[in-house]
């Protein structure tokens, strides 16, 4: 029983990690229809930019408050020089979007290999974050405990911004109508610049907070894109509560999996994108049609 609980608590803090990288490309894959395979660039500028004010400043919190702005930045960039150029020549097709981000991708992470090497990584937790507590007759590390309220906490404030505030009516009308937002003297633009670099920031955000636990390394982007995927198509595309339960979901299955079924392990959550592919299409939480 204790080892399940322990499987329990980690599977849920894997979601909320998860979630952190999903729900950014919720917004910029589901929303907006711009299909970003360089989000898993934005989670290692993130960590590694995290790591590099920790070093400077000896502070974790620093680190979770600045490493953030780099992907911020840089996904503003991209989408508000580069991808919206490329939508309006007329080269915004997934093919295109595909081929020109899965470049960046690997650019991102040969270059971060080129200047900090192939080593293995970590940031230093807050002290008062470090030990365990007792709970449901377990011992379970504080640290954990934390990323899991982060993530809850991220999910509920996103869901009251997108359906309770005048920026997410906004967001939703551009993404439904975009000649309507800007007859309205909205600069549509820079909107979904601000948007991109936002779900960026996110990943990078989600790098930094996951660094005291996991390692910090040039290829951490490239597999962990390919999860986010598949949790974005189980959810439903461009749903964000979708998005929390297919975290759940995925990060479950990769977790007990790991720890029940270790054979399965490589395959168990390509199996799920399968079989909701065949069975749900358009995801778990989607609805029939884009969801906007």
């Amino acid at each position: 029983m204790q080892l399940f609980l322990i499987q329990l608590l980690n599977g849920v803090q894997l979601s909320m990690l998860v979630f952190l990288l999903a729900v950014g490309l919720t917004l910029i894959f589901g929303l907006m229809n711009i299909l970003n395979l360089a989000h898993g660039a934005f989670f290692t500028m993130g960590a590694y930019f995290g790591l590099v004010v920790a070093n400077k400043t000896g502070s974790f919190w620093l680190a979770l408050l600045i490493g953030p702005l780099l992907p911020f930045v840089a996904g503003f960039l991209l989408q508000f020089f580069v991808l919206q150029p490329l939508a309006q020549r007329g080269r915004s097709t997934h093919l295109d979007l595909a081929l020109l981000t899965f470049g960046l991708l690997f650019a991102t992470a040969g270059a971060v290999e080129y200047i900090y090497g192939s080593a293995f990584h970590s940031i230093a937790m807050p002290d008062f974050l470090k030990g365990r507590v007792a709970l449901l007759g377990i011992e379970y590390p504080l640290y954990r405990l934390f990323i899991i309220a982060v993530g809850i906490a991220v999910a509920v404030a996103l869901v009251l911004v997108i359906d309770r505030t005048l920026v997410g009516a906004t967001l939703r009308a551009g993404v439904d109508n975009r000649e309507m937002v800007t007859a309205l003297g909205i600069n549509i633009n820079v909107l979904f610049a601000l948007v991109f670099g936002f779900g960026s920031a996110l990943a990078g955000f989600a790098g930094v907070i996951s660094a005291p636990v996991m390692s910090i390394y040039s290829n951490m982007g490239i597999g962990i894109v390919v999860t986010t995927f598949v949790v974005v198509v189980v959810g439903g595309l461009g749903n964000l509560k979708g998005s929390f339960y297919a975290s759940l979901i995925v990060g479950m299955t990769d977790t007990f999996t790991q720890a029940f079924l270790p054979e399965a392990e490589l395959f168990a959550i390509y199996a799920l994108l399968i079989a909701v592919m065949i069975f749900r299409p358009h995801g778990l939480f989607g609805a029939v049609g884009r969801v906007a």
